[in-house]
């Protein structure tokens, strides 16, 4: 799982280090054959109808509905289906 900033601007010093993070991540999955989770993708998602502070006061830290868009991406992503 990527980490993620609930920041939609590309261009922010935060969003851009964890963006460089992800990259990681995701390089390593695909090294060690695992299971990668973009969780940052789900925040982006979410902020597409959600301002920002809906999903996070701090923009780290997500309230419920972050959570459970984590969630469904982790279940999404070893196969349970609903």
């Amino acid at each position: 799982m990527t980490p993620f900033y609930i920041e939609s601007n590309r261009a922010d010093a935060m969003r851009a280090m964890m963006d460089r993070y992800s990259d990681v991540v995701r390089r390593l999955a695909v090294e060690y054959d695992a299971i990668f989770v973009d969780t940052q993708a789900v925040m982006d998602e979410l902020m597409r109808y959600y301002y920002p502070g809906a999903i996070a006061s701090d923009r780290i830290h997500p309230k419920k509905a972050g959570h459970m868009a984590i969630a469904r991406a982790f279940l999404k992503s070893i196969g349970f289906t609903w």
